[in-house]
């Protein structure tokens, strides 16, 4: 089996190196989701340059009050293996003499590094950030050293360097945006560890999304050396099931520590229902006859503070739309609470073979929520990088409406536009390919003739319309068939085949 090695990023890693070589002094952000790679980043920028280690400064910022963090910082000062740095913990005993103490370094050429920075949002720590802004002030003088300030809740992180309120505003030189690994990426992880079909790509992607840290996690658990057969039995085992498992508390730990009452009712009906609306929401919870206003607050704080609810419109629909639906937003905490966590808790009093019987359809239900979703990143991905015979001018969910009727209900699940070329494609996704059947067949030309005799689908009038299916893959023969149908048929070892 390979050694596991640094994945993706590249482009970011040489825009870093740009900055450390300017003649300049630095406040960078580093931002993105837990375990996104924020300190990975860093490490891989110092790891062929001894120079660059010797400079670096890191100290993780508990969650906690001055004295705390205070003696963190200490604690870190001390540890350092240079001496200049090591004399400077004595006089650390505060928020002011931990702010003077970044100076000092930064003066010296050293890169001083904050991780779960926005903890300093929090009554107990927020005066850091004025003793800060002082010292950084002078600096923006300096022609040595730098600050780098990596955070995961891009609200809090808003909140310390963006509100212009805040002490910390207007005082950035450079920010980056760490999203998760996109499929190229994960097509190098698949190649160089032996994970050869589509349907064990699905189910990590599914489960992991493009998050460096679990495939790291699956590396070291041998995961990627189980069968297709056996992969989503192994990887609920060995990752949430198992004494010691890496991410068996990962999910209530970094999303749902702070989720209380009904934060955390909501985000439970989300993820067991995905694309409910509004109404779905306050007619299935069970709640006062008021719920409906408290709703769209704490519905706002999921989808626009916590950023762990996606709220989605239709083709054509703008943000007043009253036909929203709504989707947990990161795979693993969709799976974490519609599969893992059942799961775990039936494990401490049931057989494992039972629960593991009863995990599987779960399972299998979100990896075609999540092919779905998968193939709409894969239309952005293509287009952004010039792959494909489908460049987007937009990729939109997909269409559906509040029918009154069963009837004149209408779901597709891709609407993809080319305006420049007046091309619309339409897709259907299904997590096998023996779903595209005669029935479905029959139901999504429905779906996309029912669409385009709607208002949004007049606009189309004229547009070369292709009708494309999509599945993890398809045989010769499926395939063959499908196409003398009318339709394209599109699996995952295309995509592959563009990279």
């Amino acid at each position: 089996m390979a050694d596991w090695r640094f994945y993706g990023r590249r482009s970011t890693l040489d825009e870093l190196r740009g900055l450390l070589e300017q003649p300049q002094w630095f406040f960078c952000r580093i931002q993105g989701r837990r375990r996104i790679g924020k300190t990975t980043l860093l490490r891989e920028l110092a790891r062929n340059d001894e120079a660059l280690a010797e400079r670096l400064f890191y100290v993780q910022i508990p969650d906690s009050d001055q004295t705390d963090v205070a003696s963190q910082f200490r604690r870190a000062l001390q540890d350092s293996l240079s001496t200049s740095v090591q004399a400077l913990a004595n006089d650390v005993q505060d928020f002011a003499s931990m702010a003077r103490a970044i100076a000092t370094m930064n003066r010296a050429g050293i890169i001083v590094v904050l991780d779960e920075f926005q903890y300093f949002t929090s009554p107990q720590l927020a005066a850091f950030n004025s003793f800060l802004q002082a010292e950084v002030d002078v600096l923006r003088e300096s022609k040595s050293g730098g600050l780098f300030v990596l955070g995961s809740l891009q609200s809090e992180m808003s909140a310390l360097l963006d509100d212009k309120a805040a002490p910390l505003y207007g005082r950035l030189t450079h920010s980056f945006l760490l999203d998760h690994w996109d499929f190229e990426d994960l097509l190098a992880v698949y190649n160089d560890h032996g994970v050869a079909n589509p349907y064990q790509w699905l189910l990590l992607w599914t489960y992991f999304e493009g998050v460096p840290k679990f495939y790291r996690d699956a590396y070291g658990q041998g995961l990627f050396n189980a069968s297709t057969k056996h992969l989503r039995n192994e990887l609920i085992g060995r990752l949430f099931l198992n004494e010691g498992s890496p991410l068996s508390e990962e999910a209530d730990t970094s999303f749902l520590r702070e989720m209380k009452g009904q934060l955390l009712s909501i985000l439970h009906f989300v993820a067991d229902h995905p694309g409910a609306g509004h109404n779905d929401l306050v007619a299935n919870m069970q709640a006062p006859a008021d719920m409906s206003r408290s709703l769209g607050g704490q519905l706002k704080k999921l989808v626009d503070d916590y950023g762990m609810i996606d709220r989605r419109y239709p083709v054509f629909s703008d943000s007043r739309s009253r036909n929203a639906r709504y989707y947990v937003t990161d795979n693993f905490l969709q799976a974490w609470i519609a599969v893992v966590r059942p799961a775990r808790d039936a494990a401490r009093m049931q057989l494992r073979e039972r629960v593991l019987e009863k995990a599987s359809p779960r399972s299998e239900t979100l990896e075609g929520f999540a092919f779905e979703k998968l193939i709409r990143q894969l239309h952005v991905e293509c287009s952004r990088k010039g792959r494909g015979d489908f460049p987007i001018t937009s990729i939109e969910v997909g269409f559906w409406n509040r029918a009154r009727s069963i009837d004149r209900l209408i779901e597709i699940d891709i609407v993809a536009l080319n305006r420049d070329d007046k091309r619309v494609r339409f897709g259907s996704c299904k997590r096998s390919a023996n779903g595209h059947d005669n029935g479905a067949l029959v139901a999504f030309e429905n779906h996309i003739a029912g669409f385009l005799s709607t208002a949004e689908g007049r606009k189309l009038t004229g547009w070369e319309i292709e009708k494309v299916l999509f599945s993890p893959t398809f045989s010769k023969n499926e395939a063959s068939g499908l196409e003398n149908a009318g339709y394209r048929c599109v699996d995952l070892e295309e995509y592959a085949k563009l990279f």
